[in-house]
């Protein structure tokens, strides 16, 4: 028998064909559909896996929640210096100007007060004046004391020279005299000697005998008065020639020595005078120096900054008059920029110092690091005002924390006044990058 091939699927008739392409059947009744086609797994389950990763997002950023501590209100802060006038005058020579920094070894600003009062450095230039004209005029006593003292030196030496003199000339007319007494009184032994031989003869009486021998008694007792009056000229000569006297009506020294006691006395007191003055003088001059030094810095004030100021505020212009304690401007000092972020109060506790925290600056990819060094409290009053930036608050309770940041590095402008986002490390957790 011949082979008879199994029979294939039926063939579509050319009208059939037309119909279905034409949509109608040959009967003018719409086209049956065809089967529907197989899909893949991901095809048909894409909408719970979309689902499930919405869920997946929000369930790790509720996690990262948890584990790190983020805000947006942060800024780099630092304190700033405030120069306030030291006098009331004019500021002059005013330079620099905001966010430049200034040299540290020139001028900032001359303060000129040209109606500071005279009246204390007047007062203090009559008063040295004063003491040193009271000065001269005891110094001038004490010389003209000095000049009446070599007077009646000189005086005194005069007066023991001529006495002197006129003692030796008294002195030798002494020894003239004693030389004649002596004569006398020999020549009188002899003639009472001659008178007792005479009278033992019986050629003189006993009256002449007795008169020869009174007279060379006499003559005797001259001779040695002389003598007496000789040795009683030598000593006054001998005393007068070291100052002392010892004649008749003369107390031991003569009027000029005596005066010279005296003007010693009155030149002891005087020196005293001289010291005391001198010392008033002193006073004097040193109450000049720092009243003229007072008036000085009254008069005029230079300010210089530190080294590394920065010139944050300028409140004054040249010309300007300033008040005493009146702020000029404000300085800042890069280097000691820190971070002040502002947090929920509630989010303090998992802050404790030491924290690790992460800075990303506006307009920044790198980030920085740093470490949490506590809070920052209100502080005294005023000391808010001398930040040179603080961090916007979020709503509600807030407190601020301060955040110590590393060394910046060479080249780079000062970061104060820049704000950026901070991320700590909250809770004791480690960064979840």
């Amino acid at each position: 028998m011949p082979d008879i091939s199994s029979p294939g699927p039926p063939r579509e008739h050319a009208f059939e064909q037309m119909s279905r392409a034409s949509g109608a059947t040959s009967f003018g009744l719409p086209a049956a559909r065809p089967p529907p086609q197989r899909t893949g797994f991901l095809a048909r389950r894409w909408r719970p896996l979309l689902a499930l990763s919405l869920l997946g997002a929000a369930g790790f950023s509720l996690l990262r929640e948890q584990l790190t501590i983020a805000t947006d209100h942060a800024v780099i802060t630092a304190q700033t210096l405030p120069i306030r006038a030291p006098i009331t005058g004019e500021v002059t020579d005013l330079v620099g100007e905001p966010g430049a920094e200034l040299p540290p070894l020139l001028a900032f600003a001359r303060i000129e007060n040209h109606r500071a009062d005279r009246g204390r450095l007047l007062d203090a230039i009559q008063g040295r004046d004063r003491a040193r004209d009271e000065l001269d005029t005891v110094i001038g006593h004490l010389a003209v004391l000095e000049g009446l003292a070599a007077d009646l030196r000189n005086r005194g030496a005069g007066h023991r020279e001529m006495t002197a003199l006129h003692l030796d000339s008294l002195l030798r007319e002494a020894v003239e005299l004693r030389a004649a007494a002596e004569a006398r009184a020999q020549r009188a032994a002899q003639e009472a000697q001659r008178a007792v031989e005479l009278a033992r003869g019986g050629h003189a009486s006993q009256a002449m005998r007795e008169r020869g021998e009174a007279e060379m008694e006499a003559a005797r007792r001259e001779a040695e008065a002389q003598a007496m009056r000789v040795i009683a000229l030598q000593r006054q000569i001998e005393a007068a020639r070291r100052g002392i006297f010892i004649q008749p009506g003369q107390l031991g020294a003569s009027y000029a020595e005596q005066r010279l006691d005296e003007l010693a006395l009155r030149k002891a007191d005087l020196t005293s005078e001289v010291s005391r003055r001198q010392a008033a003088l002193n006073r004097a001059t040193s109450r000049l120096t720092e009243e003229r030094e007072q008036h000085e810095a009254q008069r005029s004030a230079i300010i210089t900054p530190p080294k590394g100021a920065l010139l944050w505020r300028l409140h004054v212009l040249p010309g300007q008059q300033v008040l005493q304690h009146e702020l000029m401007a404000e300085l800042l000092d890069c280097r000691s920029a820190f971070l002040l972020a502002a947090m929920p109060q509630s989010a303090i506790p998992g802050l404790p110092p030491g924290s690790a925290a992460r800075l990303r600056l506006a307009g920044e990819r790198e980030a920085h690091l740093g470490v949490v060094v506590g809070t920052h409290g209100a502080g005294p009053a005023g000391e808010a005002d001398s930040l040179a930036a603080q961090p916007t608050r979020p709503p509600g309770a807030t407190a601020l924390v301060r955040i110590a940041l590393p060394a910046l590095p060479p080249g780079m402008l000062c970061p104060v006044g820049r704000a950026g986002r901070v991320v700590f490390e909250g809770r004791g957790l480690p960064l979840p990058w």
